[in-house]
Formats: C-alpha cells, sequence, structure tokens
C-alpha cells in the first residue's frame, strides 16, 4: 500500500499530523498480515503560489535564470518578466523556499513520472507599460502543464512565484492578450511569439539639437527696394516611434512602427510671411533610403505678441521596428512674401541643415 495525496509539510503541528496518517495507514497494512512498504509523497497536482516574495527564489548566476530579455514580455498596457524557471524531485541548494513555505521545510518527493516546477516573475521589468488598460483590453493565462491561472485585467504580478506538482517536462506556456493583439512565450524552450517588436527595440523617442540659421531679403520693384536683414530661425525636431494609440488601437504590424516627426516654425512676423514647402523643405531618410510621409499637417498659433502665427509640423511615416537610426535634411527656401506691399522676397544665405538621429 502506497499513501499518497499528501501535501508538502510546513510547520510541526502539520508535520505532526501527516505522522499520525501515516501511521494509521501503516497500521492498517499491518492488520492484514502484510509488512508495510508504503512511500508518502505530494500529490500531482498539488499547487501553491504568493505575490508577496520579496526576494530571488532561484539562486544567482543558476541556469535556471533567464538572460537579457528572453523572458520579456511588453505590450501598450503591461510589462511582464520571467526571472527563473526550474523542475526537480527534490529541493537544490541554493532556492529559498522557506519564502514560500515558512521554515524547514520538508517537501515529500512527488509520484514517479512527476516532478516539481516554479516559475517566479521578476520584480523589476526592465521596461514599462505606457498605457493603463480599461475593461476588456488586457488578459493573460499561465499554464504549467494541467494546472492554468487566468488574469483579467492584469498579468501576473512582479516577484509572483507558482509552484506545482506536474508530470515531467509538462509545457510551461503564458499568453498574454492586449487589445486583441497575443504575445506568447513556451517558458521551457525559452521561445517568445507574436511580439510587438518596436517595443522591444530602442527608445521611443528623441529629440534633435536646435537648429538655427539666419537669411535676408532683397528685391526691387519698379524704382523701389525691398530688403530685411538678419531673419534669425530657430527649431527643434521631436520624433517618436508608435505602435498603439489609445483613440486608434494598434497603428502598425507587429514588424513595423509609425515614424512621427514634429517641429515648430516662425511662418510670419513684422508683417512678412516665410512659408516653407515641407516636400522641398524637409526630407526624412531610413536605412533604406528616403521615406514617403503617409501625412503632412501643420497647425497654426497667434503669438502671444498679436504679431505674427508659429506653424507646428506633424509628419508620419511607416517604418520597420527594428529601424532605429534616421537622418533628416531640412533645407528652408525662400521667397519670404510681403503681404502689404503684394511682393515676394528672394533669400540670401540659406542653408542645408543635416541632423543624425537615433533611437538606439
Amino acid at each position: 500500500m502506497s499513501p499518497k495525496d499528501i501535501a508538502p509539510a510546513h510547520p510541526p503541528a502539520r508535520r505532526s499530523m501527516l505522522a499520525v496518517l501515516a501511521t494509521a495507514a501503516v497500521m492498517s497494512v499491518a492488520a492484514c498480515g502484510a509488512a508495510p512498504t508504503g512511500t508518502l509523497h505530494t500529490r500531482a497536482g498539488y499547487a501553491t503560489t504568493s505575490d508577496e516574495i520579496p526576494v530571488s527564489v532561484c539562486p544567482a548566476e543558476d541556469e535556471s535564470r533567464f538572460a537579457g530579455d528572453e523572458g520579456l514580455l511588453v505590450g501598450a498596457h503591461f510589462a511582464l518578466r520571467v526571472e527563473c524557471v526550474a523542475s526537480f524531485d527534490t529541493v537544490p541548494e541554493g532556492f529559498k523556499l522557506d519564502y514560500l513555505f515558512g521554515e524547514h521545510v520538508n517537501l515529500y518527493p512527488p509520484e514517479p513520472g512527476y516532478e516539481f516546477t516554479i516559475v517566479q516573475f521578476a520584480k523589476e521589468t526592465g521596461a514599462a507599460a505606457a498605457y493603463t488598460p480599461a475593461a476588456g483590453e488586457l488578459s493573460a493565462t499561465f499554464t504549467i502543464g494541467d494546472r492554468t491561472w487566468d488574469f483579467d485585467g492584469e498579468v501576473p504580478a512582479p516577484g509572483a512565484v507558482y509552484f506545482t506538482v506536474a508530470k515531467k517536462d509538462a509545457p510551461i506556456t503564458l499568453e498574454v492578450v492586449d487589445y486583441e493583439r497575443a504575445q506568447t512565450m513556451d517558458l521551457r524552450e525559452r521561445t517568445r511569439e507574436g511580439l510587438i517588436q518596436a517595443l522591444y527595440t530602442g527608445t521611443a523617442s528623441v529629440e534633435t539639437e536646435q537648429v538655427e540659421g539666419s537669411v535676408d531679403g532683397y528685391t526691387t520693384s519698379g524704382s523701389y527696394e525691398y530688403w530685411f536683414d538678419d531673419w534669425v530661425y530657430q527649431t527643434q525636431f521631436a520624433l517618436t516611434r508608435e505602435v498603439f494609440r489609445p483613440a486608434d488601437g494598434w497603428v502598425a504590424e507587429p514588424d513595423r512602427a509609425v515614424l512621427t516627426v514634429e517641429f515648430g516654425w516662425l511662418h510670419s512676423a513684422s508683417g512678412l510671411e516665410w512659408g516653407i514647402d515641407l516636400e522641398e523643405a524637409l526630407t526624412v531618410s531610413g536605412p533604406d533610403g528616403a521615406l514617403t510621409p503617409l501625412t503632412a499637417d501643420h497647425v497654426d498659433e497667434d503669438l502671444s505678441s498679436g504679431d505674427g502665427v508659429w506653424r507646428t509640423f506633424t509628419l508620419t511615416y511607416d517604418v520597420p521596428a527594428d529601424a532605429l537610426a534616421y537622418t533628416l535634411n531640412f533645407h528652408p527656401k525662400g521667397p519670404v512674401k510681403w503681404p502689404e506691399e503684394d511682393i515676394s522676397l528672394p533669400l540670401s544665405g540659406e542653408q542645408e541643415h543635416e541632423i543624425a538621429v537615433s533611437f538606439a
């Protein structure tokens, strides 16, 4: 006879109870006239979890730990990292399971064909979700063998530990569905699928150094001369790589991103108007050459002095998720108009500015 369905021992009182049960089992066998041969096992399917483990339960530098980003999943509404995964018949040295079971832990071996499996999620993900999920936008399923944990509106907590008795080499999988887009991880094989690739490479936004220049304008009309000296311009470019917007959902395929370039321009001041042509003034190039804008818009804002307009341009481009280096060629050209006199002034001193941008 082999008594089973006995969970791990905890404090002394629990161990005493297990001893009583074991003694009763042996006595029943002896009453039949047979020698007792019973073995205590932690039952298959036994599981316990904790979200309040203050340390890593896996030893430092142990092969159970995930390296680099192989345990990382990131979406618009979550960031999650697997710290370690381990399976064993008896607890190896260095594992801090007393934080899960209490001091003096004594786990009985699993049944033949089964093993203990422990998974811990990292307390620090090294990444951050850009948005807080609304109802129905986020769900997750975590599975070890036949045991499944479901999450609605969240993912496993940072630092959480999951421990169960599963069949040897049972699959360990994690699926997170973020706004109807699924990313999965096979924790046993340490592989990931469905990644939103731009979230795993480079930064989300950069700003360039300030661009400065100065031009003069001059023309004649009849016996009149018209000119201005030293129109100084200054601008700065802000660039972002996006895959998700709350109002629009996913705006790029998993292997793409939307590159947005924004900059401001003094469109008019002191009665003069310098309306630059975007197609001529700005070229954005990536690893594969010049890019064609998906959209090109602008918004005008009156200056506080009431003597001019500040124009903000916004351009978007479809780019590969792994494209992190870009070049901006900015060449604001004339003429400058003087609407009150109905004339245009050609410019001198025009410059081309080449700006390198890196999201790495």
